[in-house]
C-alpha cells in the first residue's frame, strides 16, 4: 500500500509494474483474505494498526478482482485505465513533438516493441505490451531463469524509454508540462 502510494508519485510505469506483482501476488494466495493476512501482511512489518491498514487495501484489492472476474488473469480495470492514460499521453507527445529527445528514444524502441507485439499476438496498445513484457522479463530474473543477451538489452532499452515517459508523465500531471 505504501510502496504503491510512493512508486505512483515517483515513477508510472514503476507503479503499474508493482501492482502487477501484487495481483499476482493475491492470485498466488487464490484470493484468500486469511493467507493474505498471513503471508503478505506481515512481510511490512508493522504496527498493528498500520497493519489493519494494509490488510484492508489488499482485501479492496481482492473483491475488486473478483468483481471484475479476474480472479485467473488480466489486470484490475483502474489500471488498464491508467495504462490507456499513459498511452494517450504517449501518443500526445508523439503528435505534439514538444519533447524532441522523447520521440528519439521512442523511435530507437519502437521496432523492439512491434517485435514484442507480433510474438504475442495481441492487439494491446504499446505501454501495456511494453510492460507485460518488462514484467515478464523480471518474472524470469526473480526465477533465475536463462536470458539472453539480446534479451537483456531490449529490456534496458524500453525500461529507459518507460522511465523517460513516467518522468515526462509526472511533470505533466504536475503542470510543469503542456502539451497543448
Amino acid at each position: 500500500m505504501f510502496t504503491a502510494k510512493q512508486k505512483r508519485k515517483e515513477n508510472i510505469a514503476e507503479y503499474i509494474l508493482y501492482l502487477f506483482q501484487v495481483e499476482d501476488l493475491i492470485r498466488a494466495c487464490s484470493l484468500d483474505m486469511e493467507i493474505i493476512d498471513k503471508q503478505l501482511v506481515p512481510q511490512y512489518k508493522s504496527d498493528t494498526k498500520t497493519s489493519t491498514e494494509i490488510s484492508a487495501w489488499y482485501k479492496n484489492l481482492v473483491l475488486m478482482m473478483k468483481r471484475e472476474g479476474i480472479q485467473q488473469k488480466g489486470h484490475l480495470q483502474f489500471l488498464v485505465n491508467l495504462v490507456n492514460d499513459v498511452n494517450e499521453f504517449h501518443l500526445k507527445l508523439m503528435e505534439t513533438r514538444k519533447v524532441p529527445e522523447y520521440v528519439q528514444t521512442y523511435v530507437s524502441v519502437a521496432g523492439l516493441i512491434t517485435e514484442l507485439k507480433i510474438k504475442s499476438n495481441t492487439l494491446n496498445n504499446n505501454i501495456l505490451t511494453s510492460l507485460e513484457a518488462v514484467y515478464g522479463y523480471l518474472l524470469l530474473k526473480i526465477q533465475k531463469k536463462e536470458i539472453t543477451a539480446e534479451t537483456q538489452e531490449a529490456m534496458e532499452r524500453i525500461v529507459g524509454w518507460l522511465n523517460q515517459l513516467s518522468a515526462l508523465y509526472k511533470d505533466y500531471e504536475e503542470e510543469k508540462l503542456e502539451l497543448e
